[in-house]
């Protein structure tokens, strides 16, 4: 059977806007086949818009039909993934939820890391050992580097030469003490105010502990 014609319908600016979920809204395709019936799919937006923009070449035997817009799909979400990189680098598990969210299939997404995988346009390696050095140039402690890592979908412990190439206690308790250094002695409550500032930026209690004592026996 054929399919004949496409009507895509594209979510409206305020439906975009209105959208609370991290799911980002798709477009509508009504597809007539020549028996009359209309098969409706939803589609990513990017798709819809080049669906909009360039016939497949209709009419098409239906498994055709949809073969294209398949492989329309794909290129979309290899678009969507080099723009996502061209802005900074992602790990992988990062670059898949995102391109979930726009209503990408997961064997198209897949696809489209590994694409980026075989030509290094990704690699959770290079990836974790930027930001672990970025993030201790801004002071962070180990903890919150891990959580933060996991939360991105990597485990700190897979990571060449983690943590012994990139800190050790004394680096940590270098960069507690210069944190605090910044900072006013608050007047009332210094050691207690101090140490939950360092704990909530990722250092373990013991190192805030001896930063503090650090900075408040020199009175500064």
């Amino acid at each position: 059977m054929n399919m004949l014609e496409l009507e895509v319908r594209l979510p409206s600016k305020e439906q975009r806007a209105s959208s609370f979920s991290r799911r980002k809204p798709m477009a509508e395709v009504s597809c007539r086949m020549e028996n009359g019936s209309v098969r409706d799919i939803v589609v990513p937006l990017k798709v819809g818009r080049m669906l909009q923009a360039h016939s497949i070449g209709l009419p098409m035997d239906e498994e055709a039909a949809f073969d294209s817009i398949h492989n329309l799909e794909l290129k979309a979400c290899n678009s969507v993934l080099v723009d996502m990189l061209s802005r900074r680098d992602h790990s992988v598990s990062e670059v898949h939820d995102k391109l979930a969210c726009y209503g990408y299939r997961d064997i198209e997404i897949q696809a489209a890391i590994q694409f980026a995988l075989d030509n290094k346009f990704l690699d959770d390696d290079r990836f974790s050992r930027v930001f672990i050095e970025s993030r201790l140039r801004r002071g962070w402690g180990r903890r919150k580097i891990e959580i933060e890592l996991r939360r991105l979908g990597i485990e700190p412990s897979d990571i060449p030469g983690y943590p012994e190439d990139f800190n050790d206690n004394g680096d940590d308790l270098e960069r507690a003490v210069a944190l605090l250094r910044r900072r006013t002695i608050p007047e009332s409550r210094a050691r207690e105010k101090f140490l939950r500032f360092l704990v909530s930026r990722g250092f373990d209690f013991s190192i805030a502990r001896e930063a503090v004592d650090a900075v408040l026996d020199d009175g500064r």
